[in-house]
């Protein structure tokens, strides 16, 4: 027997301390209280725990995973049982009267040990008679290939891993009460290699078959961990576009106009007009590249899409030379529209217009480098540039419009038949909803009886303009005015024969059934179609100040000065009056886009109309009191002064207008 002393501040400690030097539960340990001293401060208690060998043997070869083990420890009793291994074989004997047999002890993967006929799954004791049989788990050497494809099938990964046979002999062991059986590697056999060829057999069955990488097969035959690539394909590189390279400076719009540090916009740069002479070049065609049909691992071909061929046009005034060069033809004002190049000639007049000069009519553009005089009209086929004021004239232009000074109770028109064009269609846009929705109504009155059985189509249409479409009237000779003013095939066509014969005065009577309609919107539609196509690209008016005027564009209206003062603004596109200080006061503005303004109205609560269409917005840093904006149909009249204004339609289409008080 053997016994061991523990001595702790308490009992629990005592028996803890045991269990965990001698591996044996806290419930198992038997043992006596040999002394117990107690003072005012301290407390010490000692206690004897006694047991046998064979429980401190195994407690002893539970211990150490840096290999002792009990092993190396001298049997601790001469009658007890030996084991040990001396070449690989087990050497047992029997213990003596009084003494515990010997035991061995299998632990690890690499071994399974069966003694009298059982495996031995953790520790048992064996005796000279004992039946021993070691088995090894010894594995069989082999090589693995693996291949990844990456998702475009243009390139192939390869990873080739070679794992040893291990062969295993027994490890010797010192004779002792207890041994553990462990098992050392005695041999590795390694598999036989692949070959390039055989690597190169499993991409085939892959369908692997072009741009195979024959240096990197060879590093994959010695082995890696890692993925090396062994094919890849050639993608498809598509043809690049031609380009047109333009050597002349080009109008700049507002939205690429400079700012300084503070955000105010240098404006005085816009519309200026760069002369070019005979013979300059004004623009290079640049062939695209070529492209190139891509190949994946698979052999299978992808076809390049060949880039955009461009053509290069010419109108009045260029001239095309060596198939890739446009030059000027004439002395002139050089522009691109719709990728046609121009050079228009420039009509200048380096003083006044006035009686002096006259009117002034030109197919081409006209710089004007001093004010127009009262009662003047000026009328340019492309761009009109006017360096001082205008006052109560006439200025149009199918090109863009640039007015550096004032504009007095003058007309400025952008656009040429463009901006009739424009009202016709904002009118005929209106016509045909209205239309849409007298259908609907007549079909719904008709279906539900609403006005009687015995009334007729005629007398329910009439019905409805008179009490629920009231603006149909005004529309309807807006839109006759506007047609007739066109000058061309529409004068007294079909359509405004339909619009005076049934829906202007007694004209809806004479209507049998609603479905007539469809023939007056089906012949709105045709207009549509027609005027849309025959519109310009849209062209900017810019000014610095108007007062008491009528600006028209088909494209947006810029004021770069003081802002304007009770006119009437239309733009197809938007109205900027955004230069710091300026100010809107008085007056219609009206956007198709949006309008943007930093003061509009003043203290005294001038009213100010700003109207966008229905899908348009509104901003205004500062808006008075009595400012009105108009969104579609939509209309709200400010009541107090406010900052910070934005006006829109929502998602159900009521007027939203987010503000600040000022």
């Amino acid at each position: 027997m053997m016994e061991k002393l523990y001595t702790e501040s308490s009992l629990e400690k005592c028996i803890k301390a045991a269990s965990e030097e001698l591996g044996i539960s806290e419930e198992n340990i038997k043992y006596e209280i040999v002394e117990e001293k107690k003072s005012l401060f301290r407390k010490r208690i000692t206690i004897s725990v006694k047991m046998k060998s064979e429980n401190l043997s195994e407690e002893l070869g539970r211990q150490t995973d840096d290999g002792e083990n009990n092993e190396n420890i001298i049997e601790l009793n001469e009658n007890d049982g030996t084991v040990s291994i001396v070449n690989e074989k087990i050497q047992v004997t029997n213990p003596k009267a009084g003494g515990e047999p010997a035991y061995i002890i299998v632990r690890g993967n690499t071994i399974n040990v069966m003694a009298d006929g059982e495996i031995v799954q953790d520790k048992k004791s064996v005796f000279e008679e004992s039946e021993i049989k070691i088995i090894f788990q010894e594995n069989e050497a082999k090589r693995e290939l693996k291949i990844s494809i990456s998702e475009d099938k243009l390139e192939a990964y390869a990873t080739v891993i070679y794992i040893p046979q291990k062969i295993y002999k027994l490890k010797d062991k010192a004779k002792s009460n207890k041994i553990t059986i462990e098992a050392e590697i005695e041999a590795q056999v390694n598999p036989t290699k692949y070959k390039v060829e055989e690597i190169k057999q499993e991409l085939s069955n892959l369908n692997i078959v072009y741009g195979i990488i024959e240096e990197n097969l060879k590093k994959c035959v010695e082995g890696c961990n890692e993925k090396i690539l062994v094919a890849k394909g050639e993608p498809v590189v598509n043809g690049e576009n031609d380009f047109i390279e333009i050597k002349f400076k080009q109008e700049e719009s507002y939205k690429q106009l400079k700012e300084d540090q503070v955000g105010n916009v240098d404006f005085k740069s816009i519309g200026a007009i760069e002369a070019a002479h005979k013979g300059d070049i004004l623009a290079v065609r640049h062939d695209g590249q070529e492209g190139r049909d891509g190949i994946d691992i698979t052999g299978k071909k992808t076809k390049y899409k060949p880039g955009k061929k461009l053509k290069i046009k010419v109108g009045n005034g260029a001239i095309v030379q060596e198939q890739n060069i446009i030059v000027a033809d004439i002395d002139g004002k050089p522009c691109v529209k719709s990728n046609v190049f121009y050079v228009y000639p420039v009509h200048e007049i380096k003083s006044d217009v006035d009686l002096k000069t006259g009117n002034i009519k030109f197919i081409g553009d006209i710089i004007v480098y001093g004010n127009v005089a009262e009662g003047m009209e000026v009328e340019g086929g492309n761009a009109v540039e006017i360096g001082k004021d205008v006052e109560r004239a006439f200025i149009r232009a199918k090109g863009n419009i640039s007015i550096k000074g004032n504009v007095i109770a003058a007309k400025v028109f952008g656009g040429g038949d463009d901006v009739e064009k424009l009202k016709t269609i904002n009118d005929l846009e209106q016509l045909k909803e209205i239309v849409n929705n007298i259908i609907t109504a007549s079909e719904e009155i008709k279906k539900y009886n609403l006005l009687g059985e015995n009334k007729k189509d005629g007398e329910i249409i009439k019905v409805l303009i008179e009490n629920k479409f009231k603006l149909l009237p005004r529309i309807c000779l807006s839109v006759i005015t506007h047609l007739n003013i066109q000058h061309d095939e529409f004068t007294e066509d079909d359509l405004v024969n339909l619009i005076k014969c049934r829906l202007l005065g007694m004209g809806p009577i004479s209507i049998k059934h609603y479905s007539e309609l469809e023939d007056i919107r089906n012949s709105i539609e045709e207009k549509l179609v027609y005027l849309r196509d025959t519109l310009a690209l849209p062209v900017n008016v810019q000014m610095s100040y108007c007062q008491d005027s009528n600006i028209q564009s088909s494209g947006d209206v810029i004021i770069f000065g003081k802002g304007e003062y009770i006119s009437e603004i239309t733009a197809n596109g938007s109205i900027y009056i955004f230069q710091d200080k300026s100010v809107a006061r008085g007056g219609i503005l009206k956007a198709k886009n949006e309008i943007k303004c930093k003061v509009v109205g003043s203290t005294a609560g001038v009213s100010t109309k700003l109207k966008v269409e229905k899908e348009g917005h509104i901003w205004v840093d500062v808006a008075y009191q009595n400012t009105v904006f108009v969104v579609g149909t939509r209309e709200f009249i400010l009541d107090s002064p406010s900052k910070n204004v934005h006006a829109y339609l929502d998602s159900s289409g009521d007027i939203v207008v987010d503000k600040f008080k000022l």
